[in-house]
Formats: structure tokens, C-alpha cells, sequence
């Protein structure tokens, strides 16, 4: 009958109406969750020939498909971003500026004062020492650089050791979500809730790494990295990583580092958002490109400043001489062309003997021990390290050389001298290990800032290094003011330019990669930014919205209590009346 029927309608309508208050205390309540997406009832209705009546209703969330899937995308562009810049704006201010008192700027400029001191009162043992001690500083500061570019390459290896593991964890919990997800399809709240939780969980994985993702008909989540390898359909594929302990200059990708790889694939170049993507980038292009620099500025250093050393002789000169070369044998092959002075000096450099020695007929390393022998006073071995030694007898004399026009053709044409490594004020072979060698170190008098007379008509009790003589010191501090040829490095090209210019440009270069990054940065954020409010303001919860339903509910409610009870007493009354 009609009173039944709309008491019927009524009543469905109340139970309906009282999900959707449900509901909205739900939103009310879980406002500040995170992930959370405004809850809302899609009422269902039956038609019958009484009318239209409210009889379920699908518990759905309000999050857009399309703006997760660009917000996946932002996320990971804007925390890539994000790593870089904050990496290298740390590295800048361990550089510090190119006018600042602890640079390499400011070091070669140290040395290069006081190389003109030396040229100017080379007989001052103080002004020696304090060449050696800012070639010291300097060399300091390159190892101390490359240091902190090393450790800033372990950091990176080990967040992304750590960000693997991250991966494997959000798949796992995704693929967990899936099932439950699955499980709960005749629970409406249960399902808008677990799958509010996926969106979250595919969040997290964005900012791990670069990735896409689709639905399949049953609304389970399969998941592929951005270059197509799948990680997870009906279940999760892990990656698997090993972490480098130690990292070093010459530790490089991929022979040096693990890769990461997946079901046997290596991602690791595929691998350009998120986390991952970043300390990648920080790891194997950034900081390697940085150290290529470094390493080029202190190979053009110590060859050019141990070229020109190698030119000179010191007062008083060494009872001990040792090279730099090792690893020699008497059998080493050697070939040169031209001839070398070689003399014994007392400490005033004062010659006791000497010999030209002629090296156009030399075929291996024995003939120049065999010639060096030959030199009264002298004895010429390979030592331990099979480096060229030369010892003076007596000890209060020492050994001093000219290397004149020699030119050592099996090697690439230096001066015997400088093959040898007889006179170098550096040694190493990068950035990361140059040092000063260990006889200046302990008798900075020794540097070799003269020249030993290589004229015809020189003869025993004639000053073979005279005490005024700082021209080696004065070629040294023109070379650090002059152009030199540098090989390409890092993001710099082979270019002609001074030591202090190519300091100041590497400071300079890296301040302009933190400014250009941290730009990126800032847009990149802008654009995660819109794209997180839109889908905030499009999905998220209003508190004053959510008020103005319940009120509005509240009047449904009332309302249709207030009709249930006019037709229940429309209902007494009809009963009262067939009594």
C-alpha cells in the first residue's frame, strides 16, 4: 500500500543518509592523515513502480587516476633534483670562494711569492723552507679536495645502497596492498582505505626511483621502471646491490662499484629519477667529472714545476740522491740522445770533481749506472723501489747535475733529469696523493733553485753552483703566472691558461653547477608543488566543507525521522479506524 511503500522509501533513505554522516566524521577525523582522500557514498537506487528508492551505496575515494600518475612523475624529477643540489651545495662551501684565504688560489699565490723571495736571497735557508712549506699547503689542499670529493662519492654509495633496499621494502608493501586490495571487494570502506594506502606507497617508490605503473582489470598495480624492466606484477622482483666499502679516485662504475641489477639486467645507467638517480649521478658524472679536474690541475703542477727543478742544483748538494722513477732494473731498455754534467760539491758548491757524460750510446739502465760509477766519489745503484741512488763519498760533499742537452728518447724526450725524478719538489700521481718528497721535507735546502756551470774551461776548486744563483726559482714562479696546456677534464675543455686561472675557474665552475642545480631545483619543486596542491585540493579533505555536509545531513535526517513519524501516526490512525 502507499503508506508502506513511502514509510519503505523513507526509511532506506535515513540508512543511507547515515553512511554518508559516517562518513564524513570519517573525513573529519582523518583530515591530517597522510594519503588520506575524501571518502564519499555513490548512492545506488531501484526503480519500482512506486518510484525511485535509495537501497546501497559504493564507498569510493576522490583521488584522479591522472593526476597521481604526473604527481609519480614530479616527485621523482623534483627529488633528484633535490639530491644533486643539495650535494653540491654542500661540496661549494667546502671549496669556498675564489678570493678566500684557504683555496688553491690563494696557495699559488703563496708560492709564487715565495719563489720570487728565493730567485731574489737564494742563499737564505728560511725562504727555501718557506717554499717548500706552501708547496706543502697546496699539495694539502689537493689531497684534502679530493678527499672530501671521495667521501662525497662514498656518501652517495651508500644512500644508494640504502635506497635499494627502500625499493624492495615499497614493492613488498604495494604488493601486499595488492592482495588486500583484492580481498576486501565486497568491502567498500575497506577498499577506498587500502587503496588510498597504494597511492602513498607508489609516492614513496617515486622518490626512490623513475618509474611508470597500470591497473589490470582487477584493479591490482603492476609496476616497471621508466625503461620497461617490470618490478612487480603477480609479485615483487627485488634489486639486488652490493655496497663498495671503500671508494677511491680511480673506484669507478662499472668496474668499481656493483651494479644494480634486476633478474640479471644492469639498471644502473637506466636508472635517472628519484633518489637512486641523483646519488647515480653524484657517484659515476658529477664528482668524477670534479676530480678529473683536480686531477689535471695537479698533473700540469707537479710536471711543470719538476720539469724546471730538474734544470737546477742546490748548495750544498745531496749525499744522497734518490729518484722518483721506480720500478727500473739494469735491463730496463734506455735510449737518449745528448750529454749530462754530473759533479761532486762541497757545501759551499764549490766542485771537487765532475763529468760530462755522453748518452748517445746507452741501450738500458746498466750503462747509466756503469757511467754514473765512473764519476769519482760517486756510486750509482737501484735501490729497493728500483729507483735511481746516488750516494757521495764522503757525505760532507754532495752530488749535483745539469742535465745540459739530454733527451731521454725511449721515455718521451725529458731531460735525463727529469726522467729520473732526481730533483722533483712534488710527487704522486693525482690530486688525491700528491705530496712533497721527502728529502725536501727534511732539508728544504736542498731544493735545487740554481744552476751548475756547464761551461767548457770548469775545472775542480771553480764554484759549480753559485750561491747567488736563484734562476730555477724564478723560471718556477713564472710558470705559475704563465699560460700552460691543459687536457681536457671533467666538463672543462683542453684549454692554454694559468695555474692561479684554472684554481679560480674550477671554484668558480663548481658555485655555478650548485646555482644552476638549485635552480632546477626550484621549478622542479614548483611544478611537484601544483601538482601535489591540485590534487590536494581536488582529493584532500575541507574541514568546512565537510562541516556544511553534516549539516545538511543533519536536515535530511530530521526530516525524514519527522516524515517516518507523521506516517507512522497516519498508520495508528487508519488502524484506529477499521477497529
Amino acid at each position: 500500500m502507499a503508506l508502506t511503500n513511502a514509510l519503505n522509501a523513507t526509511l532506506n533513505g535515513m540508512m543511507t543518509t547515515e553512511l554518508k554522516t559516517a562518513l564524513v566524521s570519517q573525513n573529519i577525523a582523518n583530515a591530517d592523515k597522510e594519503g588520506y582522500t575524501r571518502k564519499s557514498l555513490n548512492t545506488q537506487y531501484i526503480t519500482t513502480s512506486s518510484g525511485s528508492v535509495p537501497v546501497s551505496g559504493v564507498v569510493v575515494g576522490s583521488t584522479d587516476a591522472f593526476l597521481v600518475a604526473s604527481l609519480v612523475d614530479d616527485i621523482s624529477a623534483y627529488t633528484k633534483n633535490k639530491v644533486v643540489s643539495d650535494s653540491l651545495d654542500y661540496y661549494n662551501t667546502q671549496l669556498g670562494s675564489t678570493d678566500g684565504s684557504n683555496t688553491l688560489s690563494t696557495y699559488i699565490d703563496n708560492m709564487y711569492a715565495t719563489l720570487k723571495s728565493v730567485a731574489t736571497n737564494p742563499e737564505t735557508s728560511a725562504n727555501k723552507s718557506e717554499v717548500v712549506n706552501t708547496a706543502n699547503n697546496l699539495a694539502s689542499s689537493l689531497r684534502n679536495l679530493s678527499a672530501d670529493i671521495q667521501n662525497l662519492r662514498q656518501t652517495a654509495e651508500q644512500k644508494i645502497a640504502s635506497s635499494v633496499n627502500n625499493v624492495n621494502a615499497i614493492l613488498d608493501r604495494i604488493d601486499a596492498l595488492n592482495d588486500k586490495i583484492t580481498s576486501f571487494a565486497g568491502n567498500d570502506a575497506g577498499l577506498a582505505e587500502y587503496e588510498d594506502q597504494r597511492v602513498v606507497e607508489i609516492q614513496n617508490l617515486a622518490k626512490e626511483m623513475d618509474i611508470q605503473y597500470f591497473y589490470t582489470s582487477d584493479n591490482q598495480m603492476q609496476i616497471y621502471t621508466e625503461s620497461g624492466q617490470a618490478l612487480l606484477l603477480s609479485q615483487p622482483r627485488h634489486l639486488s646491490y652490493t655496497t663498495t666499502n671503500v671508494v677511491h679516485s680511480t673506484t669507478l662504475y662499472p668496474a668499481g662499484f656493483s651494479s644494480i641489477d634486476l633478474d640479471g639486467t644492469d639498471l644502473t645507467t637506466m636508472l635517472t629519477g628519484g633518489n637512486l638517480g641523483g646519488y647515480i649521478s653524484l657517484r659515476d658524472d658529477i664528482y668524477v667529472s670534479e676530480q678529473a679536474k683536480l686531477d689535471e690541475f695537479a698533473n700540469v703542477l707537479q710536471t711543470q714545476t719538476n720539469s724546471l727543478l730538474s734544470q737546477g742544483a742546490s748548495i750544498p748538494g745531496r749525499s744522497l740522491m734518490e729518484g722518483s722513477l721506480s720500478g727500473l732494473t739494469g735491463a730496463t731498455p734506455f735510449t737518449a740522445t745528448g750529454s749530462m754534467r754530473v759533479a761532486v760539491t762541497d757545501s759551499t758548491g764549490t766542485i771537487v770533481n765532475y763529468s760530462d757524460i755522453n748518452l748517445a750510446a746507452m741501450t738500458n739502465i746498466n750503462d747509466v749506472l756503469t757511467a754514473i760509477n765512473g764519476v769519482a766519489g760517486l756510486t750509482a745503484t737501484l735501490n729497493a723501489d728500483g729507483e735511481l741512488s746516488i750516494s757521495v763519498t764522503p757525505s760532507t760533499n754532495g752530488v749535483v747535475i745539469n742535465p745540459m742537452n739530454s733527451s731521454v728518447t725511449s721515455s718521451s724526450g725529458e731531460n735525463i733529469s727529469e726522467y729520473f725524478g732526481l730533483n722533483d719538489l712534488f710527487i704522486g700521481t693525482n690530486a688525491e696523493n700528491i705530496q712533497i718528497s721527502a728529502y725536501l721535507v727534511s732539508r728544504p735546502d736542498y731544493l735545487s733553485v740554481g744552476v751548475l756551470d756547464s761551461s767548457g774551461g770548469l775545472v775542480a776548486g771553480d764554484k759549480g753552483v753559485a750561491r747567488g744563483d736563484g734562476s730555477v726559482a724564478d723560471l718556477i714562479a713564472s710558470a705559475l703566472t704563465s699560460s700552460q696546456s691543459f687536457n681536457a677534464a671533467g666538463n672543462f675543455a683542453a684549454q692554454s691558461n694559468t695555474l692561479l686561472a684554472y684554481a679560480q675557474a674550477f671554484i668558480a665552475d663548481a658555485s655555478t653547477q650548485a646555482s644552476i642545480t638549485e635552480g632546477e631545483t626550484e621549478t622542479s619543486y614548483l611544478v611537484y608543488s601544483t601538482s601535489n596542491n591540485l590534487m590536494t585540493s581536488q582529493s584532500g579533505v575541507n574541514i568546512d566543507e565537510e562541516t556544511a555536509k553534516m549539516l545538511v545531513l543533519q536536515n535530511q535526517y530530521s526530516a525524514a525521522a519527522q516524515v517516518v513519524s507523521v506516517i507512522q501516526q497516519m498508520l495508528d490512525d487508519l488502524i484506529n479506524a477499521v477497529r
